[in-house]
């Protein structure tokens, strides 16, 4: 049986918010699907002017999920929080956490989790990840992660700190790589179709076909994204110092850097990436 009977799921009509509310109607929930544009089998409503229908239906849910633009969720969280009852639990799908946790401040009663899957809709969950932050613990903190868990995810819990932290470096610093790379090549450059260039254009490409306001809210909201965009800009000016100064003794010592950090598991990643480039030519 599920958790709960009744669900919301706010941005339904976007990729996050479809992907979570197919899982709740898989596993039986009664979920009311609600988005700004209107749509088949959507409700149409602004979350940021809360109708009295809407008040009602967010009394009676045991679980609603914001899966809209982090701008939006900041703006709702707390008048939504507030209509809640106080044994439901609020999910929240920002990219960033802090402009978040401030915006909702102490409003509210119901459980607040932070969740962040760190895979895109359109992906099969299973053996997946997905980040869980406890805001204010739920009634039922484990009704919510058992969910998560029996589609396959596993699950990494941290603070809000703790995940702004990790994602300026896992998201904000290499999608800021990525898209500086995309944005400085040619489109002649597709033609020397080496492995690593095709899986850096596929990767641009991934950034390029999703929603703009998703990697920008992760480049301009981050606490942390300046200073690890400035990790960035240092090593490839060292890089590119030790090459102008001819020094190969050097650039043996910033290969030997970059080996530390990637630390144990370097051998397991550089056999992952022969069988991808492997896969990739199978693939043509």
């Amino acid at each position: 049986m599920p958790f709960c009977n009744r669900a919301i799921v706010f941005g339904a009509a976007g990729g996050m918010g479809r992907m979570f509310r197919d899982r709740l109607d898989a596993a039986g929930f009664e979920t009311l699907a609600v988005d700004i544009t209107p749509g088949a089998g959507l409700v149409s409503a602004d979350l940021t002017a809360l109708s009295r229908d809407m008040r009602i239906a967010l009394k009676a849910a045991d679980l609603v999920i914001l899966a809209v633009p982090d701008a939006i969720a900041c703006k709702a969280a707390a008048q939504v929080a507030g209509a809640m009852s106080e044994d439901a639990t609020l999910v929240d799908c920002t990219s960033v956490k802090a402009p978040y946790v401030a915006a909702l401040g102490n409003a509210g009663r119901c459980g607040l989790v932070s969740i962040n899957p760190l895979f895109g809709p359109g992906l099969d969950w299973t053996g997946r990840s997905i980040v869980v932050t406890e805001l204010r613990r739920p009634a039922y903190p484990e009704d919510l992660t058992g969910f998560l868990e029996r589609f396959g995810l596993n699950i990494i819990r941290l603070d809000s700190e703790q995940h702004d932290r990790l994602a300026a470096e896992a998201q904000a610093q290499l999608h800021a790589a990525l898209m500086a790379f995309i944005a400085s090549v040619s489109a002649d450059g597709a033609l020397f179709d080496t492995p690593p260039n095709r899986v850096m254009r596929m990767l641009s490409a991934r950034i390029l076909s999703g929603e703009a306001h998703v990697y920008w809210k992760i480049q301009a909201s981050n606490p942390f994204a300046s200073a690890a965009r400035q990790k960035l800009i240092d090593a490839l000016k060292t890089l590119d110092d030790i090459c102008e100064a001819d020094d190969a003794t050097a650039f043996s010592g910033f290969l030997e850097k970059a080996r530390t950090n990637l630390g144990a598991p370097a051998t397991a990643l550089s056999e992952d990436c022969v069988q991808l480039f492997s896969r990739l030519d199978s693939a043509r």
